[in-house]
């Protein structure tokens, strides 16, 4: 049994088919190829026990097709009897964090924008949403979780842009032992929401995780909210020359 950090990095054919249009995103691919270099090394510094780093690409039409063949590559790779942390390309590891000894179950540790959601679809009501951009899945987790995925899956909601994230939210919560205070960890996967070098954006982030990002050991940059910042986020994160800009914070 190894612990195995798992990321993607297909190329896409389409890249409107998205909730936005990234077709002319300037250095697109070349700044997510960056993204995963920093991502990579950040975790191999300071993700605890970890063993090896998995890294699964291929060519794709669209990113909605990406969801759904990296949800059965990481399925095999779990069958083969591993602990799984998942991560987007756009998260980086700041200091050292520990997953792969603390859970049993199936875990996501932080809220999504927004908190709340329903999905007419799969006639689901989520009064926890949380982001799928850092997602745990140990070698114990029970093989039901998984079947309830692969049934969603099958379904696939082709309305919702976050398709993928609401059938992480039901494995999630469909299991009986797993409550919120359970695995929020804003901590684990801090959300970096905004630009936290601009007042409103460093008081919405603060409000958003109830910590600072300081306090954090995984921070998702969001980089789907534009690239070229957010990888410049990154290496500044990984630099220490971040500097947020200070102020009176009142937490939610």
């Amino acid at each position: 049994m190894s612990n195995i950090l798992v990321c993607k990095n297909y190329k896409i054919t389409d890249h409107s088919k998205w909730y936005d249009d990234r077709t002319n995103e300037e250095n697109l691919v070349d700044n997510y190829i960056k993204m995963q270099d920093l991502c990579v090394k950040s975790a191999q510094e300071n993700i605890i026990d970890l063993d090896t780093v998995k890294i699964f690409t291929g060519e794709a039409d669209n990113i909605r097709d990406v969801f759904k063949k990296n949800f059965f590559e990481i399925y095999e790779l779990w069958q083969e009897g591993h602990n799984i942390l998942y991560a987007d390309l756009d998260v980086v590891f700041t200091q050292p964090v520990n997953y792969f000894s603390d859970y049993n179950h199936f875990a996501m540790f932080n809220f999504t924008d927004p908190p709340r959601t329903t999905d007419e679809h799969y006639n689901l009501v989520f009064d926890h949403y949380f982001n799928c951009g850092i997602r745990y899945y140990p070698e114990e987790m029970d093989q039901s979780i998984w079947d309830k995925g692969i049934q969603m899956m099958e379904n696939w909601n082709p309305e919702r842009w976050d398709s993928e994230q609401i059938i992480y939210n039901a494995m999630l919560w469909s299991q009986e032992d797993v409550s919120p205070q359970d695995v929020w960890k804003p901590q684990l996967a801090y959300q970096m929401l905004l630009d936290p070098t601009t007042t409103s954006g460093n008081s919405i982030n603060k409000n958003f995780n109830k910590i600072d990002h300081t306090q954090a050991g995984a921070i998702h940059v969001h980089g789907s909210r534009g690239s070229k910042n957010r990888l410049d986020l990154m290496q500044a994160l990984l630099d220490g020359t971040l500097e947020p800009v200070q102020d009176e914070v009142l937490y939610l």
